[in-house]
């Protein structure tokens, strides 16, 4: 046995007699390393996760649960619903909020006369708008024994409120953006939908609203955005005839980080350098000849994000998924402008999802489709049900595969079967942004009902009621106001090529 350890193989084999030990003590009775295990019988506590039963020598049944008291949120927080946050909140009285907007002093030139004349007339123009109220909620229950337990995070009723509090917040903080009624008749318009419907024809030609052709859209066309463009869409909107005070450009995170890194390398500093080890910069505002304009990074602003792989909601209620026919790519001839030039030449592959307000289906994909200068793609559509009420249009790059599918535009269902267009107005994997002149004069959230929670009645031993708002997004001034629609990545880091 050499140095100073120990083990109960130096003593099988010993007599069934007394054996002196080392340090002057005894052991007998030991012949065997059975006989040796048998003295480790002690109580041991174990790692087992669930209950191993009755078990000898296991000590499940003593330990106490230690939980933490702390619950961890995975998904998304409170503070980063921050659109609906800054808006100003005003009370609405009835389902149809109406407000007047002064378009013009007056219309016409003529202000100078010769001495004595009598000046000539002029009126100024007024339009009456109006916006309508839409209504989000959601049902949450408890069973009464839940209700009475000692819960590890505080009440369950409290805790499923909040919860339900912060689910609708997100639904409003995209339809704030996104939401359109056209496709989904009881949701809110979003600012999309306002600002495109204002500053054209509020018609769908071939899914496309004219709006997006104003001077308040800027078409990065897949580039990404830089402080020449906020300062390009700056001078736009403060100039005739916009008279705006832009203040604000909300952008998904991608464009902001990208922001960053192309003014990083421009930076200047007078010696001695910034101490600390920091490097980088975090751009919260972009500074311009007309003001300073804030920049806002949303993560709920919709992205270009892929389809689902499969179907959302529940499946009683979703629609179901779509057929697809042959694509093909004829030339154009309708009365939009096609956006397919000759450096988009190529093959697409195209994703196709049915939708309505309960849910998605499974996307189905096609097959891949040659495009050239000048033509459309057709997309021949056949429903799962009478249940769909639009479709989500998602598409590849050029050459790419399926699974790189990324979300163009939506459709509205217009029949059974259809056929979808796609003019490339929308580039696959881009996103938008939105700039603002944010006062209550140019935009408000009109609220009917403020977050409000409601009783349901007891019908089993279960505790339910409903959590509602009531309310819409007003934007009485759009001409104050500009997008940015095809918004790229800056090819570094992990898009470089």
């Amino acid at each position: 046995m050499a140095g100073e350890f120990v083990s109960w193989r130096d003593y099988e084999g010993l007599a069934n007699g007394s054996a002196a030990l080392p340090d002057g003590g005894v052991i007998g009775g030991l012949s065997t390393a059975e006989d040796v295990t048998a003295l480790n019988k002690a109580l041991v506590a174990g790692a087992d996760i669930n209950n191993p039963g009755a078990s000898a020598g296991e000590g499940f049944p003593l330990r106490v649960e230690s939980l933490d008291s702390t619950l961890f949120t995975v998904s998304y927080r409170a503070q980063d619903v921050k659109f609906w946050k800054s808006l100003y909140k005003d009370a609405a009285y009835n389902t149809i909020e109406e407000f007047n907007q002064l378009n013009q002093y007056g219309a016409g030139n003529a202000v100078w006369m010769a001495e004595g004349d009598l000046p000539t007339e002029d009126d100024s123009t007024y339009t009456r708008n109006y916006t309508k109220i839409k209504f989000m909620g959601v049902s949450r229950r408890v069973t009464h024994v839940m209700s009475l337990l000692r819960a590890g995070h505080g009440g369950v009723v409290a805790r499923e409120t909040v919860n339900g509090t912060l689910f609708l917040l997100r639904q409003l903080e995209r339809s704030l953006f996104a939401g359109d009624e056209d496709y989904n008749s009881v949701e809110i318009d979003g600012l999309e939908k306002l600002l495109t419907s204002a500053f054209g024809d509020t018609a769908l030609d071939d899914g496309i609203r004219s709006g997006y052709e104003d001077d308040n859209v800027i078409d990065m066309r897949g580039k990404p955005l830089t402080e020449d463009h906020i300062a390009d869409m700056t001078e736009r909107l403060v100039a005739e005839p916009n008279y705006g005070q832009p203040s604000d450009l909300w952008l998904p995170t991608g464009p902001v980080k990208d922001l960053s890194k192309i003014l990083y390398p421009k930076e200047r500093y007078d010696l001695p350098a910034p101490q600390g080890g920091l490097a980088g910069i975090a751009i919260q505002g972009i500074a311009t000849p007309f003001g300073n304009i804030k920049l806002n990074p949303d993560i709920f602003i919709p992205d270009s994000t892929k389809a689902s792989d499969s179907a959302v909601g529940k499946a009683a209620l979703r629609p179901n998924t779509p057929t697809l026919g042959s694509l093909t790519a004829p030339t154009y001839s309708g009365s939009n402008t096609t956006y397919w030039s000759s450096s988009d030449a190529g093959a697409y592959i195209y994703k196709i999802v049915a939708c309505n307000r309960y849910g998605k289906s499974a996307p189905v994909t096609s097959a891949a489709v040659t495009v050239a200068a000048g033509d459309q793609v057709s997309i021949p559509v056949v429903d799962g049900g009478g249940d769909t009420a639009w479709y989500e249009i998602y598409r590849t790059e050029a050459g790419g595969a399926a699974s790189t599918a990324r979300f163009l535009f939506k459709v509205a269902r217009s029949g059974a079967s259809q056929t979808l267009v796609d003019l490339n107005r929308f580039l696959p994997n881009c996103s938008k942004g939105y700039m603002l002149t944010q006062s209550s004069e140019v935009l408000k959230w009109k609220q009917l009902a403020p977050f409000s929670k409601i009783p349901l009645a007891t019908i089993d031993t279960s505790i339910r009621w409903m959590q509602c708002l009531y309310g819409a997004l007003q934007v009485q001034a759009p001409k104050k106001c500009g997008m940015f629609i095809n918004i790229g990545k800056l090819e570094t880091g992990a898009y470089s090529s």
